[in-house]
């Protein structure tokens, strides 16, 4: 062996091949999504609380008005 037995080069991306490609298509869309500035970043952050603040507080009302369905409906069964 003039050059030596030669170890293959491993890749330096893992191939996409034979994987799902809808799950390949949204992992290419999703790192070009991490892609922003600073300032883009705050935004999304001001904005997921706001939606997070939302939602907590729909979670509030939307248990306050089950507990009330329920204490009516427990009185209704009562009489």
């Amino acid at each position: 062996h003039r050059n030596g037995i030669k170890k293959t080069r491993r890749p330096k991306k893992m191939s996409m091949q034979g994987m799902n490609c809808k799950f390949v298509r949204n992992q290419a869309f999703a790192k070009r999504g991490m892609n922003c500035t600073p300032e883009e970043k705050e935004q999304r952050l001001a904005a997921q609380k706001e939606a997070q603040k939302k939602m907590e507080e729909k979670k509030v009302t939307e248990r306050a008005e089950r507990l009330k369905e329920l204490e009516e409906g427990a009185k209704a069964t009562k009489k």
